[in-house]
């Protein structure tokens, strides 16, 4: 019923950048070999778009710098 009215998931998978409008970091981590810093690390929870305003920000964790 929600996606008939133009409800869809925002998609978001490990290694993706982190998009500020879109991703609500939870959490951050030291950057991992293959990871680059500032990417989407894990994904906590969905988030939601109705046509284009965010209904729900995806939760992140998000990969830092490592220090």
């Amino acid at each position: 019923i929600l996606k008939r009215h133009g409800v869809t998931k925002i998609d978001v998978a490990p290694g993706a950048p982190f998009d500020p409008n879109r991703h609500e970091a939870v959490m951050q981590q030291p950057a991992t070999e293959g990871v680059s810093p500032g990417s989407v690390v894990q994904v906590l929870s969905q988030g939601y778009v109705l046509h284009d305003r965010v209904l729900r920000p995806a939760s992140v964790i998000v990969a830092a710098e490592a220090s």
